[in-house]
Protein backbone atom coordinates (compact mmCIF):
# COMPACT_ATOMS: atom_id res chain seq x y z
CA UNK A 1 0.00 0.00 0.00
CA UNK A 2 2.90 2.29 0.80
CA UNK A 3 4.69 1.61 -2.68
CA UNK A 4 1.42 2.22 -4.17
CA UNK A 5 1.17 5.27 -2.83
CA UNK A 6 4.87 6.49 -3.22
CA UNK A 7 5.05 5.53 -6.95
CA UNK A 8 3.17 8.93 -8.21
CA UNK A 9 5.37 10.80 -6.30
CA UNK A 10 8.43 8.97 -7.81
CA UNK A 11 7.01 9.31 -11.45
CA UNK A 12 6.57 13.14 -10.31
CA UNK A 13 10.57 14.03 -9.59
CA UNK A 14 11.45 11.96 -12.59
CA UNK A 15 9.13 14.32 -14.91
CA UNK A 16 10.60 17.22 -12.81
CA UNK A 17 14.25 16.05 -13.43
CA UNK A 18 15.41 17.89 -16.31
CA UNK A 19 16.56 21.63 -15.60
CA UNK A 20 14.12 24.16 -15.45
CA UNK A 21 13.65 26.35 -18.98
CA UNK A 22 12.92 30.04 -19.29
CA UNK A 23 11.67 31.09 -22.75
CA UNK A 24 11.13 34.77 -22.57
CA UNK A 25 10.16 36.73 -26.16
CA UNK A 26 10.83 40.78 -26.40
CA UNK A 27 8.31 41.88 -28.59
CA UNK A 28 9.88 43.60 -31.99
CA UNK A 29 13.64 43.56 -30.61
CA UNK A 30 15.38 43.03 -33.10
CA UNK A 31 19.00 41.25 -34.16
CA UNK A 32 20.52 44.86 -35.02
CA UNK A 33 19.29 46.35 -31.90
CA UNK A 34 21.36 44.03 -30.03
CA UNK A 35 24.83 45.40 -29.66
CA UNK A 36 27.38 45.83 -27.22
CA UNK A 37 26.49 49.81 -27.12
CA UNK A 38 23.50 49.25 -26.80
CA UNK A 39 22.67 46.43 -24.46
CA UNK A 40 26.27 45.95 -22.76
CA UNK A 41 25.24 44.09 -19.67
CA UNK A 42 22.89 41.72 -21.91
CA UNK A 43 25.82 41.35 -24.65
CA UNK A 44 28.44 40.43 -21.78
CA UNK A 45 26.07 37.69 -20.12
CA UNK A 46 25.88 36.53 -24.06
CA UNK A 47 29.13 35.39 -24.05
CA UNK A 48 28.64 32.67 -21.18
CA UNK A 49 26.51 31.60 -23.52
CA UNK A 50 25.43 31.55 -27.50
CA UNK A 51 24.20 34.06 -29.55
CA UNK A 52 22.48 34.11 -33.15
CA UNK A 53 19.59 35.08 -34.81
CA UNK A 54 16.17 34.63 -35.29
CA UNK A 55 14.98 33.77 -38.86
CA UNK A 56 11.04 34.82 -38.11
CA UNK A 57 7.90 33.33 -40.31
CA UNK A 58 6.44 35.45 -43.50
CA UNK A 59 4.50 37.67 -42.27
CA UNK A 60 7.46 38.65 -39.75
CA UNK A 61 4.54 40.13 -37.35
CA UNK A 62 3.80 39.54 -33.15
CA UNK A 63 0.71 37.06 -33.40
CA UNK A 64 1.89 34.58 -35.89
CA UNK A 65 5.61 35.06 -34.80
CA UNK A 66 4.62 34.44 -31.14
CA UNK A 67 2.58 31.53 -32.01
CA UNK A 68 5.59 30.18 -34.17
CA UNK A 69 7.76 30.15 -31.14
CA UNK A 70 5.59 28.36 -29.32
CA UNK A 71 4.10 25.27 -31.60
CA UNK A 72 7.18 25.08 -33.74
CA UNK A 73 4.95 24.98 -36.82
CA UNK A 74 5.24 27.25 -39.70
CA UNK A 75 1.99 29.77 -39.83
CA UNK A 76 0.42 27.47 -42.45
CA UNK A 77 -0.34 24.57 -40.45
CA UNK A 78 -0.68 26.95 -37.17
CA UNK A 79 -3.26 28.92 -38.45
CA UNK A 80 -2.42 32.27 -36.99
CA UNK A 81 -1.39 33.55 -40.44
CA UNK A 82 -0.59 37.06 -39.40
CA UNK A 83 -2.29 39.64 -36.70
CA UNK A 84 -5.49 38.94 -38.05
CA UNK A 85 -7.05 36.66 -41.27
CA UNK A 86 -10.64 36.09 -42.76
CA UNK A 87 -12.71 33.15 -41.36
CA UNK A 88 -12.97 31.15 -44.68
CA UNK A 89 -16.24 29.60 -43.29
CA UNK A 90 -17.94 32.95 -41.84
CA UNK A 91 -16.08 35.38 -44.57
CA UNK A 92 -15.63 37.48 -41.13
CA UNK A 93 -12.33 39.55 -40.50
CA UNK A 94 -10.85 38.27 -36.94
CA UNK A 95 -8.81 41.48 -36.43
CA UNK A 96 -7.05 40.09 -33.47
CA UNK A 97 -5.97 36.60 -34.10
CA UNK A 98 -4.57 35.91 -30.44
CA UNK A 99 -6.99 33.57 -28.70
CA UNK A 100 -6.39 29.87 -28.16
CA UNK A 101 -9.27 29.19 -30.48
CA UNK A 102 -6.95 30.65 -33.56
CA UNK A 103 -4.49 28.05 -33.15
CA UNK A 104 -4.78 25.28 -34.91
CA UNK A 105 -1.62 23.00 -33.71
CA UNK A 106 -0.75 22.04 -29.92
CA UNK A 107 1.51 24.54 -28.17
CA UNK A 108 4.62 23.85 -26.41
CA UNK A 109 2.54 25.13 -23.09
CA UNK A 110 -0.08 22.37 -23.81
CA UNK A 111 2.13 19.61 -24.46
CA UNK A 112 4.42 20.06 -21.78
CA UNK A 113 1.28 20.11 -19.22
CA UNK A 114 0.28 16.92 -20.92
CA UNK A 115 3.79 15.40 -20.83
CA UNK A 116 3.91 16.32 -16.53
CA UNK A 117 6.25 19.51 -17.10
CA UNK A 118 4.71 21.90 -14.38
CA UNK A 119 4.44 25.20 -16.91
CA UNK A 120 3.87 28.57 -16.10
CA UNK A 121 2.72 31.30 -19.24
CA UNK A 122 2.61 34.68 -19.04
CA UNK A 123 0.92 36.79 -21.48
CA UNK A 124 1.63 34.54 -24.62
CA UNK A 125 0.15 35.12 -27.81
CA UNK A 126 -2.49 32.60 -28.33
CA UNK A 127 -2.86 31.42 -24.24
CA UNK A 128 -5.94 32.54 -23.51
CA UNK A 129 -7.35 29.45 -21.86
CA UNK A 130 -7.56 25.43 -22.20
CA UNK A 131 -6.46 24.43 -25.90
CA UNK A 132 -8.13 21.26 -26.43
CA UNK A 133 -8.86 21.01 -22.73
CA UNK A 134 -5.28 21.53 -21.21
CA UNK A 135 -4.39 24.19 -19.41
CA UNK A 136 -0.99 25.60 -17.70
CA UNK A 137 -0.52 25.48 -13.95
CA UNK A 138 -0.13 29.27 -14.26
CA UNK A 139 -1.76 31.31 -16.92
CA UNK A 140 -1.39 35.07 -17.21
CA UNK A 141 -3.37 36.03 -19.81
CA UNK A 142 -2.56 39.65 -21.82
CA UNK A 143 -3.55 42.63 -20.54
CA UNK A 144 -3.02 45.88 -21.97
CA UNK A 145 -0.15 48.14 -20.21
CA UNK A 146 1.41 45.46 -17.53
CA UNK A 147 5.01 46.31 -16.87
CA UNK A 148 7.70 43.96 -17.48
CA UNK A 149 8.48 44.14 -14.08
CA UNK A 150 5.36 41.97 -13.24
CA UNK A 151 6.52 39.48 -16.02
CA UNK A 152 9.84 39.15 -14.67
CA UNK A 153 7.99 38.91 -10.45
CA UNK A 154 5.61 36.15 -12.37
CA UNK A 155 8.99 34.21 -13.72
CA UNK A 156 10.30 34.14 -10.84
CA UNK A 157 7.87 32.84 -8.41
CA UNK A 158 6.78 30.20 -11.21
CA UNK A 159 10.61 28.86 -11.06
CA UNK A 160 10.83 29.15 -7.50
CA UNK A 161 7.78 27.01 -7.14
CA UNK A 162 8.99 24.67 -9.06
CA UNK A 163 7.74 25.06 -12.72
CA UNK A 164 10.06 23.08 -15.35
CA UNK A 165 9.16 25.72 -18.36
CA UNK A 166 8.29 29.14 -18.23
CA UNK A 167 7.31 31.29 -21.32
CA UNK A 168 6.86 34.86 -20.98
CA UNK A 169 6.47 37.79 -22.85
CA UNK A 170 7.96 41.18 -22.46
CA UNK A 171 7.29 44.78 -24.37
CA UNK A 172 10.21 44.87 -25.90
CA UNK A 173 11.02 47.53 -28.17
CA UNK A 174 7.60 47.09 -30.76
CA UNK A 175 5.99 50.37 -29.54
CA UNK A 176 9.40 52.71 -29.57
CA UNK A 177 10.04 51.14 -32.99
CA UNK A 178 6.65 51.64 -34.58
CA UNK A 179 6.33 55.02 -33.21
CA UNK A 180 9.73 56.70 -33.16
CA UNK A 181 11.50 54.33 -35.57
CA UNK A 182 13.74 51.35 -34.46
CA UNK A 183 17.22 53.18 -34.17
CA UNK A 184 15.55 56.54 -32.81
CA UNK A 185 16.50 57.94 -28.88
CA UNK A 186 13.46 56.51 -27.64
CA UNK A 187 14.01 52.81 -28.31
CA UNK A 188 17.93 53.13 -27.21
CA UNK A 189 15.97 54.33 -23.83
CA UNK A 190 13.97 51.15 -23.97
CA UNK A 191 16.94 49.20 -25.02
CA UNK A 192 18.88 50.62 -22.16
CA UNK A 193 16.54 50.09 -19.53
CA UNK A 194 15.69 46.74 -20.36
CA UNK A 195 19.97 45.74 -19.87
CA UNK A 196 19.32 47.07 -16.95
CA UNK A 197 16.53 45.27 -15.58
CA UNK A 198 17.03 41.78 -17.22
CA UNK A 199 20.79 40.93 -16.85
CA UNK A 200 21.24 41.10 -13.23
CA UNK A 201 17.66 39.83 -12.68
CA UNK A 202 18.97 36.36 -15.10
CA UNK A 203 22.46 36.57 -12.89
CA UNK A 204 20.05 35.97 -9.77
CA UNK A 205 17.90 33.28 -11.54
CA UNK A 206 20.80 31.20 -12.79
CA UNK A 207 22.44 31.53 -8.98
CA UNK A 208 19.52 30.35 -7.76
CA UNK A 209 18.71 27.84 -10.20
CA UNK A 210 22.00 25.56 -11.11
CA UNK A 211 21.20 24.35 -14.65
CA UNK A 212 18.59 26.81 -15.63
CA UNK A 213 18.52 27.16 -19.86
CA UNK A 214 17.22 30.30 -20.85
CA UNK A 215 16.07 31.33 -24.19
CA UNK A 216 16.06 35.09 -24.92
CA UNK A 217 14.07 36.18 -28.65
CA UNK A 218 11.92 37.89 -29.87
CA UNK A 219 9.11 37.35 -32.40
CA UNK A 220 10.55 40.01 -35.44
CA UNK A 221 12.34 42.51 -35.86
CA UNK A 222 11.50 46.49 -37.18
CA UNK A 223 12.56 48.84 -39.70
CA UNK A 224 12.18 52.20 -40.76
CA UNK A 225 10.03 53.38 -42.75
CA UNK A 226 10.30 55.50 -46.06
CA UNK A 227 7.29 55.01 -48.25
CA UNK A 228 3.48 54.68 -48.00
CA UNK A 229 2.06 52.68 -50.98
CA UNK A 230 -2.16 52.95 -51.09
CA UNK A 231 -3.92 49.27 -52.07
CA UNK A 232 -7.25 51.21 -52.37
CA UNK A 233 -5.94 53.02 -54.85
CA UNK A 234 -4.02 50.30 -57.10
CA UNK A 235 -6.74 48.23 -56.72
CA UNK A 236 -9.94 50.76 -57.77
CA UNK A 237 -12.57 48.91 -58.81
CA UNK A 238 -11.84 45.19 -57.53
CA UNK A 239 -14.19 44.76 -55.11
CA UNK A 240 -11.76 43.19 -52.10
CA UNK A 241 -11.17 43.14 -48.28
CA UNK A 242 -7.60 44.26 -47.03
CA UNK A 243 -5.83 43.24 -44.34
CA UNK A 244 -2.11 44.85 -44.21
CA UNK A 245 0.20 43.99 -41.87
CA UNK A 246 3.19 46.71 -42.22
CA UNK A 247 5.76 45.60 -45.15
CA UNK A 248 2.86 42.79 -46.65
CA UNK A 249 -0.84 42.28 -47.08
CA UNK A 250 -3.46 39.17 -47.69
CA UNK A 251 -5.95 40.60 -50.45
CA UNK A 252 -9.50 38.76 -49.90
CA UNK A 253 -11.78 39.09 -53.81
CA UNK A 254 -15.07 39.28 -53.54
CA UNK A 255 -14.72 37.68 -57.41
CA UNK A 256 -11.83 35.50 -57.72
CA UNK A 257 -11.93 36.11 -61.52
CA UNK A 258 -10.18 39.30 -60.94
CA UNK A 259 -6.88 37.49 -59.50
CA UNK A 260 -5.46 38.63 -62.59
CA UNK A 261 -6.08 41.80 -63.05
CA UNK A 262 -5.11 42.46 -59.44
CA UNK A 263 -1.94 41.08 -59.44
CA UNK A 264 -0.99 43.14 -62.76
CA UNK A 265 -1.86 46.33 -60.92
CA UNK A 266 0.26 45.38 -57.66
CA UNK A 267 3.20 44.40 -59.61
CA UNK A 268 3.42 47.17 -62.25
CA UNK A 269 3.73 49.09 -58.98
CA UNK A 270 6.49 47.72 -58.03
CA UNK A 271 5.33 44.97 -55.39
CA UNK A 272 5.83 41.18 -54.94
CA UNK A 273 2.47 39.66 -55.76
CA UNK A 274 1.34 36.21 -55.48
CA UNK A 275 -2.30 34.12 -55.66
CA UNK A 276 -2.66 31.73 -52.62
CA UNK A 277 -1.57 28.57 -54.84
CA UNK A 278 1.35 30.18 -56.22
CA UNK A 279 3.29 31.53 -52.89
CA UNK A 280 6.83 30.04 -52.62
CA UNK A 281 7.00 26.71 -50.74
CA UNK A 282 9.75 28.17 -48.68
CA UNK A 283 7.03 30.86 -47.12
CA UNK A 284 4.74 28.36 -45.82
CA UNK A 285 2.16 29.90 -46.36
CA UNK A 286 -0.01 28.17 -49.28
CA UNK A 287 -1.55 25.34 -47.19
CA UNK A 288 -3.95 27.63 -45.41
CA UNK A 289 -7.33 28.82 -46.53
CA UNK A 290 -6.83 31.69 -43.92
CA UNK A 291 -4.70 33.27 -46.41
CA UNK A 292 -5.93 35.69 -48.73
CA UNK A 293 -6.40 34.51 -52.01
CA UNK A 294 -3.47 37.41 -53.38
CA UNK A 295 -0.89 37.57 -50.85
CA UNK A 296 1.51 41.34 -51.57
CA UNK A 297 5.13 42.13 -50.15
CA UNK A 298 6.50 45.29 -50.34
CA UNK A 299 9.74 46.03 -50.45
CA UNK A 300 12.03 47.23 -47.01
CA UNK A 301 11.17 50.95 -46.24
CA UNK A 302 7.74 50.52 -47.83
CA UNK A 303 4.74 50.43 -46.21
CA UNK A 304 1.29 49.19 -47.32
CA UNK A 305 -1.82 51.15 -46.48
CA UNK A 306 -5.37 50.14 -47.21
CA UNK A 307 -7.20 53.13 -45.75
CA UNK A 308 -10.56 54.25 -47.30
CA UNK A 309 -11.32 57.62 -45.18
CA UNK A 310 -9.33 60.37 -43.59
CA UNK A 311 -9.59 59.04 -40.37
CA UNK A 312 -8.37 55.54 -41.11
CA UNK A 313 -5.34 57.50 -42.87
CA UNK A 314 -4.33 59.47 -39.52
CA UNK A 315 -4.77 55.79 -37.68
CA UNK A 316 -2.71 54.11 -40.33
CA UNK A 317 -0.20 56.56 -40.02
CA UNK A 318 0.49 56.74 -36.61
CA UNK A 319 2.95 54.44 -35.83
CA UNK A 320 4.72 53.95 -38.96
CA UNK A 321 8.04 55.29 -38.12
CA UNK A 322 8.77 51.58 -37.98
CA UNK A 323 7.16 48.44 -39.50
CA UNK A 324 7.69 45.00 -39.84
CA UNK A 325 5.72 41.86 -41.63
CA UNK A 326 8.59 41.77 -44.43
CA UNK A 327 10.38 38.26 -44.77
CA UNK A 328 13.35 36.76 -43.07
CA UNK A 329 15.06 37.67 -46.04
CA UNK A 330 14.65 41.40 -44.81
CA UNK A 331 17.78 41.55 -42.44
CA UNK A 332 15.91 43.98 -40.48
CA UNK A 333 13.22 41.33 -39.52
CA UNK A 334 15.64 38.98 -38.11
CA UNK A 335 15.16 38.97 -33.54
CA UNK A 336 17.57 38.83 -31.26
CA UNK A 337 18.58 35.39 -29.94
CA UNK A 338 20.37 34.41 -26.79
CA UNK A 339 20.83 30.91 -25.16
CA UNK A 340 21.75 30.36 -21.52
CA UNK A 341 22.96 26.97 -20.21
CA UNK A 342 23.34 25.08 -23.27
CA UNK A 343 26.64 25.17 -24.00
CA UNK A 344 29.03 28.37 -25.37
CA UNK A 345 29.94 29.71 -28.72
CA UNK A 346 28.28 31.18 -31.80
CA UNK A 347 24.89 30.14 -32.70
CA UNK A 348 24.23 31.55 -36.32
CA UNK A 349 20.76 31.99 -37.65
CA UNK A 350 17.90 29.74 -36.11
CA UNK A 351 14.42 29.22 -37.65
CA UNK A 352 11.78 30.36 -34.99
CA UNK A 353 10.10 27.23 -35.32
CA UNK A 354 13.21 25.54 -34.35
CA UNK A 355 13.16 26.95 -30.96
CA UNK A 356 9.91 24.92 -29.51
CA UNK A 357 11.04 21.40 -30.76
CA UNK A 358 14.79 22.02 -28.87
CA UNK A 359 12.91 23.18 -25.47
CA UNK A 360 10.71 19.82 -26.12
CA UNK A 361 13.87 17.57 -26.63
CA UNK A 362 15.14 19.35 -23.69
CA UNK A 363 12.37 18.36 -21.67
CA UNK A 364 11.64 15.35 -23.25
CA UNK A 365 7.86 16.14 -23.96
CA UNK A 366 6.44 14.26 -26.61
CA UNK A 367 4.07 16.13 -29.42
CA UNK A 368 0.59 15.19 -30.19
CA UNK A 369 2.09 15.63 -33.76
CA UNK A 370 5.15 16.20 -34.93
CA UNK A 371 6.18 20.12 -35.42
CA UNK A 372 7.80 21.13 -38.80
CA UNK A 373 10.46 22.29 -36.73
CA UNK A 374 13.27 19.74 -35.51
CA UNK A 375 15.86 20.62 -32.36
CA UNK A 376 18.89 22.97 -33.19
CA UNK A 377 21.65 20.18 -33.52
CA UNK A 378 24.41 22.57 -31.63
CA UNK A 379 22.03 22.73 -28.35
CA UNK A 380 20.93 19.61 -27.69
CA UNK A 381 23.23 17.16 -25.82
CA UNK A 382 25.50 20.85 -24.72
CA UNK A 383 24.75 21.62 -21.15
Amino acid sequence: MRCAAFFPLLVSLALQAAPPVLLLSADGLGADQFTPRTMPKLWALSGQGRRGQGLPPFPATTFNGHVTLATGCWPEHHGVVANGYVDPATKVLVPVASRTEDVQREPLWAAATRNGVRTAVFQWVGATGPWEGVSPWRLEVFRLGRPDSEALAFSEAALRDGAGLVMTYLSGTDEEGHLQGPHSTETRAKLKAMDDQLAPWLQRLRAAHPGLRVILTADHGMAPMRRRIHLPSLLDGIRCDLLTHGGSAYVYLEQPRDAQKALKRLRRAGLRAWKREDIPAHLHLAGNDRVGDLVVLAREGQWLSKARSSREEAEERHGRCGAHAYTADTKAMRTWLVVLGAGQGPLGPVALWDLAPTVAAWLDIRWLRPPDGSPVPVLIGSH
